[in-house]
């Protein structure tokens, strides 16, 4: 891979991680559970993809790294459980055939932090990534760029195959997450030693070199991916500098330089004669006005907080208005897989003040959450 009118391909595989936030960080247990050696167990082919509906396609081809499956065959779950046990790992589940249960409340079919690609399939285009092995690049925007972005979206090849779309062979999950399973490290907040939160990494940086690639995202994760997310429980998310610069945006451990792989001006666009001209992907929460009732971490919109370091684990109480000042970004109002509601928010923006087009309960106005006044 190469760097492309000055961008950087951010390219990777999702985990199959059982972690704890102080020790266990790398895949555990039999070598059989993932691996296997010829394809063949007591003569019938062993190796499995999946297809769009989530159901398993026997392979006669092996897969690569001696593999039993790839990233959506260990990560789907034809039920609607969102952790599975194999052996001694446990494995997180971001596409459920049954749908998952949302907003998460720590039951066994809890939607973990990166959202569900069920919602993907089950409402259409607009309600998550399009992700190769799931669905075909979006329609909406063929022949365009992503929303915010720049690079058009098809035809397959060169720099299309990750900034355009996640939609291609060269892309898919392996377009964000970088395959490091055998990373260890009793670090509680993982960076490099651990292969990169969530393995999200540069793969670009990465050719040629042995271990972890020297840039990616920073952050403390809950031990059970936030199926159970709570004040005092919950992941960590590396912030970054305020001032947008993309020439060391990489370098800035936060996970909006994933977003800014495809959405680019949603990060660099964000101010006209200084007003805002549309909401920031990153902002520091200032302490007076709105936010003045902002006191307290609410899992359903998360914030970014600088410098992330192992005291932030379960962090509870804001920081606002200074130059540590927590942050908000592109997870704070959404899912970076797939969730019930348009635009992979994470609460039914639309619906508000009315009942809640998915859970048929009085909405939630996420907004509120930092802009306190305006319930």
């Amino acid at each position: 891979m190469a760097s492309c009118k000055g961008l950087i391909l951010l390219v990777s595989l999702t985990a199959i991680l059982p972690l704890t936030v102080l020790s266990q960080a790398a895949v555990k247990g039999e070598c059989s559970f993932c691996h296997t050696m010829h394809n063949s167990e007591e003569g019938h082919t062993v190796a499995f993809t999946r297809n769009s509906s989530g159901n398993q396609v026997m392979s006669e081809q092996p897969l690569a790294q001696l593999l039993k499956t790839d990233c959506l065959g260990c990560h789907t779950d034809s039920a609607a459980e969102t952790i599975i046990n194999i052996g001694e790992m446990k494995i997180p589940i971001v596409f459920n055939l049954i749908e998952p249960t949302y907003p998460p409340d720590g039951s066994a079919t809890s939607t973990l932090a990166g959202g569900n690609f069920h919602w993907l399939l089950k409402s259409g285009e607009a309600y998550g990534h399009n992700v190769h092995g799931i669905l075909d690049a979006d329609s909406r925007f063929l022949g365009m760029s992503a929303p915010g972005g720049t690079i058009p979206v098809g035809p397959d090849g060169e720099c299309t195959d990750c900034h355009g779309t996640l939609a291609t062979t060269q892309s898919g999950c392996k377009g964000c997450h970088v395959a490091l399973h055998h990373t260890d490290s009793a670090a509680i907040v993982t960076g490099s030693n651990k292969g990169w939160y969530r393995f999200l990494g540069s793969v670009m940086l990465r050719d040629n070199q042995v271990g972890p690639p020297p840039e990616g995202v920073i952050g403390i994760e809950a031990p059970d991916w936030e199926q159970n997310p709570l004040v005092d429980k919950h992941n960590a998310y590396q912030g970054e500098p305020v001032s947008y610069n993309y020439v060391n945006y990489l370098e800035s451990g936060s996970i909006n330089q994933k977003c800014a792989g495809c959405h680019g001006r949603f990060h660099n666009e964000t101010l006209a004669d200084t007003t805002w001209i549309r909401h920031p992907g990153i902002a520091t929460i200032p302490d007076f006005g709105d936010f003045s009732g902002f006191t307290t971490y609410n899992p359903l919109v998360p914030v970014a907080r600088p410098n992330v370091n192992s005291q932030d684990a379960g962090f509870s109480d804001i920081n606002r208005g200074s130059n540590e000042a927590d942050q908000v970004f592109c997870i704070s109002c959404h899912r970076a897989h797939s969730s019930p509601y348009p635009a992979m928010l994470r609460w039914g923006y639309r619906d508000w003040p009315g009942d809640d087009s998915h859970t048929g309960q009085p909405a939630q106005n996420g907004c509120a959450v930092c802009h306190t006044s305006k319930d």
